[in-house]
This record gives structure tokens, C-alpha cells and sequence, in this order.
């Protein structure tokens, strides 16, 4: 367990922040005296927005002063999860654009979908998990506060499925042709994602006495409050304070991470042999809609929310699957009467635009 992988002193970082809005400012200055139409670049504002955040985060004004300056300002934490998360978002971004250009998407309408599926597959994984521990918020203002707890990961699928839906109706680009190109990239950072939860030491398993069970530690200098694990069998399960790490339990993460990893290998495989367009889609429909409620058996984390007796994410990979099969039928008949019209990746998807 490592929740943060290396604290960045805040003073070097702001310096460095100033430094490199200087460099790239005066980078467009020079390009625009060899060409006058040459834009300049945003970046440089956006790294001084970065800088005057952490002034008034670390030196407690917002107004450059030299008093600011004369006390310590705490580091910066780069936490693991973070980290994993945006290496699962800049993978995935290589893909999709891969994948787009073998599907006959045009390039820049594939980049700017991916950006915004991204973004509101994030906001949607925090809206369902402040859904489903709503009673854990004391104000509205703790629910937008990501350190406060986390994110679900059916709730990233759900809120990136919908801005794809707008998005294709918006560009004309048929939603099952661009379902299977972000499908892949969706398992793979799945995987890449459920590391950082490793790291982080959330979304733990149950108590098991399997071979490959693990434990998660106790107090530590990058963890004052110990695991969540350790915490929780401390709190309801009689593990005694003192001790150093939790009970053997379930490596749920790393479950679900080798059935992302699994599953990018099939779809991959799928999208070599498709006979129709939605069948890598559907591919990762049923194979996750399968797969992660049978892991939700051996979790043990209490943030997961219940429909019933099913966990929040049962029910979704439930639903999901009864609604795939339910799209595969009406594809297949579908297919059968009109093979070609199903083959939406070997026409340009923007030729009706």
C-alpha cells in the first residue's frame, strides 16, 4: 500500500510553474515575430492559474506577499490512485485514436469525443458513489470534495456512455461504430485504474485464507490512519490497535484488474473477427456486466451502496447484462437481413455530416 507516491515541496512547484509560463510565453513571442497570424498559446495562463492556487492554498492569501512566503508551505501530495487514473486516461487517448482511425473516424472529432466522455465519465463516477453513501456528507460542498471518499466505477461508464450518445448525435457518427472503438480502451483503464486502488488500498475483499490472500498495513507515516481495511477490521471485526496489518483478505483490486486485462485481450480479438459493428461493445457489456458482480461477492468495503440485497454495482452489471443480450438479439436479426448496413466501420463516419 503507497496512497501517495511522492510529495513535491509546494515552493519548488510554484517556481517551476512560473518559470515554465515564462519560457512558453516567450516561445510564442518569438514565433509570432516570424509570423504575425501564429496564436498564442493558453498554457501559460493556465500555469499561472496553477501557481496563484498555490499561493492561496499554501500561504493562506490569495494576494501575493512576501509574509506568504516567509513560513514553510506544506508539499504537494501526488497520490497513487491520481496517478493511475490519468495513466489510464492518456493510454486509453492513444488507443481510441488508433482504433478511431481503423474505424473510419475522423481524427479530430475522436479527440474532442474522448476528452469530454473522459470528463463526464469522471463526474459521473462521483455522482454515483456520493448516490450511494449520501449519509457519509455533511454539506453539499464535502460532495465535491474528491478526497472525500471516491468513485464508482459503473457511475464513469454511465456518465461517459451518455456523452458519447450526445456526442455521436451531435457529430452523425453512429453510436454502435463508436462504441467499439472506445470499448477496448475502457477495459484496459479499468485495469490500469483498479492498481491505483491497490495502491491506495481501497476497495478491499473479504476475510480469506486463500494462498494468495494479502494483507494491507496498519498506521505508517504515508497513512496516519492506517489502511481502510485495517481500519475497518479494527473498528468491526476484534483486530486489536496494535496490530501492524489487517486479516488475510480477498485482492479484490487485483481481480478485477486481470479481468480488465482479460477482457481488452477478447475484445481486441472480437474486433479482429466482428462480423458486425456493436459486437465489441457488447463484448464488454456482458464480460464486465458477468464479471464484476462475482467479484462484489468477496468485497468488503462499505461504500458500495445496495439495491436490495445486491450491491449498487451488482444491480447495474445485472441490468446491463439483461440489456445486452437484449442488443444482441435485435443486432443478429438485424444482420441477417442486412449484413452491410451493420458494417459501419468500413464507411467514413462523418460522410454525412
Amino acid at each position: 500500500m503507497r496512497p501517495i507516491l511522492v510529495n513535491i515541496p509546494a515552493k519548488l512547484l510554484f517556481v517551476a510553474a512560473l518559470a515554465l509560463a515564462l519560457g512558453l510565453f516567450v516561445r510564442d513571442l518569438i514565433q509570432r515575430r516570424k509570423d504575425r497570424s501564429a496564436p498564442f498559446s493558453s498554457t501559460p495562463l493556465l500555469l499561472l492559474g496553477a501557481a496563484e492556487a498555490l499561493i492561496g492554498l499554501k500561504s493562506g492569501s490569495w494576494t501575493p506577499a512576501a509574509a506568504g512566503f516567509s513560513h514553510p508551505w506544506t508539499p504537494v501530495p501526488i497520490y497513487s490512485y491520481g496517478v493511475m487514473l490519468g495513466t489510464s486516461l492518456v493510454v486509453g487517448w492513444f488507443l481510441v485514436m488508433r482504433l478511431a482511425k481503423q474505424d473510419n473516424i475522423d481524427q479530430q472529432e475522436a479527440g474532442t469525443m474522448y476528452m469530454w466522455t473522459a470528463v463526464w465519465s469522471i463526474i459521473g463516477s462521483r455522482v454515483l458513489y456520493v448516490l450511494t453513501n449520501l449519509s457519509d456528507f455533511d454539506s453539499v460542498s464535502e460532495m465535491f470534495m474528491v478526497n472525500r471518499g471516491g468513485l464508482v466505477a459503473y457511475g464513469g461508464m454511465i456518465g461517459g456512455f451518455l456523452a458519447s450518445w450526445y456526442g455521436c448525435r451531435k457529430r452523425k457518427i453512429p453510436l454502435l461504430q463508436w462504441a467499439d472503438v472506445v470499448a477496448p480502451g475502457v477495459v484496459l483503464g479499468t485495469a490500469i485504474t483498479r492498481m491505483g486502488c491497490f495502491l491506495f488500498g481501497c476497495d478491499y475483499g473479504g476475510r480469506t485464507n486463500l494462498p494468495w490472500a494479502i494483507r494491507f498495513p496498519g498506521p505508517s507515516a504515508l497513512a496516519p490512519q492506517g489502511s481502510p481495511a485495517w481500519q475497518h477490521h479494527v473498528r468491526d471485526l476484534g483486530l486489536s490497535r496494535a496490530a501492524e496489518w489487517s486479516y488475510p483478505i480477498h485482492p479484490t483490486q487485483i481481480y478485477e484488474a486481470l479481468v480488465g486485462l482479460s477482457l481488452f485481450g477478447i475484445l481486441m480479438l472480437i474486433r479482429r473477427y466482428r462480423r458486425f459493428s456493436g459486437q465489441v461493445f457488447l463484448g464488454w457489456v456482458l464480460g464486465y456486466g458477468i464479471m464484476r458482480p462475482l467479484i462484489e461477492i468477496v468485497r468488503d468495503d462499505d461504500q458500495r451502496g445496495n439495491v436490495g440485497s445486491l450491491s449498487t454495482s451488482q444491480f447495474i452489471g445485472i441490468g446491463s447484462v439483461v440489456l445486452g443480450l437484449g442488443l444482441l438479439v435485435a443486432l443478429v436479426r438485424r444482420y441477417r437481413r442486412d449484413p452491410e448496413s451493420l458494417r459501419l466501420w468500413q464507411t467514413p463516419a462523418l460522410a454525412a455530416a
